[in-house]
């Protein structure tokens, strides 16, 4: 996991909760090792409150947020809101189309948390929302490259106790930005390419299909549990200002509240 002050962040299995094998590089980046056609949600641990978070992937904002009144620990994915009932799906790991002139950019992806404070609290009418889509046909999509999708298949429902289709929605605008969390990951060929893994001892041909099937059927790696814990030291809090903006917000199992972002101003 990523320790940000107060704020942890790490990535888990869908089905079995149980948190991918993380590598740390010389440059103190924290990455998580994953695998293929796999649902995964982004579990974040909060030891404080009083804070809304905003998450990317792949460096595309999913478009909601979720305000945090007290300390405790939450699952992203895409979430969406149809006739007042709330869903959380997992997200998915894809592999893309095969390319030449692979570089480790095309073997690594990227999950980013930006906390902000909590600030004004307002009223809208409700609606529906779905979460801005991700495909694997992107920029990012190398040769064997692992990318994250919104077509993972477990879901969670969040609606919370009492919430109908005509319930009002608490919103909160955008405070002041206080950290951003990035954890790293890719297969392990990726983590080759980024000099975080050696090659196979056999590695002795520059054809990238052998070396990938030999790594493949050297590791036959599985999950685990255990995970590293990369510390990272952040600025001052207060030196970085953010626009206020609108957004909407819904109390979910009264620990945080899920916004989504349409109609910011």
């Amino acid at each position: 996991m990523v320790k940000v002050g107060d704020f942890t962040v790490e990535l888990v299995a869908a089905d079995t909760k149980e948190a991918f094998k993380e590598h740390t590089a010389p440059d103190g980046q924290v990455y998580a090792e994953v695998e293929p056609d796999m649902d995964y949600f982004v579990s974040v641990k909060f030891d404080k409150g009083g804070v809304m978070t905003f998450i990317f992937v792949d460096g595309v904002d999913l478009g909601y947020h979720m305000d945090f009144k007290s300390p405790g620990k939450t699952s992203y994915g895409r979430w969406e809101r149809i006739g007042g009932k709330q869903t959380m799906t997992a997200l998915h790991f894809n592999k893309t189309r095969q390319e030449v002139g692979t570089t480790p950019d095309m073997l690594t992806g990227k999950v980013e948390l930006k906390i902000h404070k909590m600030g004004e609290k307002y009223y809208e009418e409700p609606r529906d929302f779905v979460s801005r889509s991700l495909t694997a046909d992107s920029t990012l999509g190398g040769k064997k490259c692992i990318k994250s999708t919104t077509s993972g298949s477990h879901s969670l429902d969040i609606t919370p106790k009492g919430r109908t289709a005509s319930s009002k929605i608490v919103n909160r605008r955008k405070g002041e930005h206080l950290h951003t969390i990035t954890l790293n990951y890719c297969s392990a060929l990726g983590l080759i390419y980024n000099k975080i893994l050696p090659p196979p001892p056999d590695s002795d041909t520059d054809d990238d299909s052998v070396q990938v099937k030999r790594e493949n059927s050297r590791r036959k790696r599985k999950r685990s549990t255990e995970t590293s814990v990369s510390t990272v030291r952040v600025p001052p809090q207060g030196n970085i200002k953010a626009e206020n903006g609108r957004a909407e917000t819904v109390t979910v199992q009264q620990t945080y509240d899920l916004v989504d972002l349409t109609g910011d101003d």
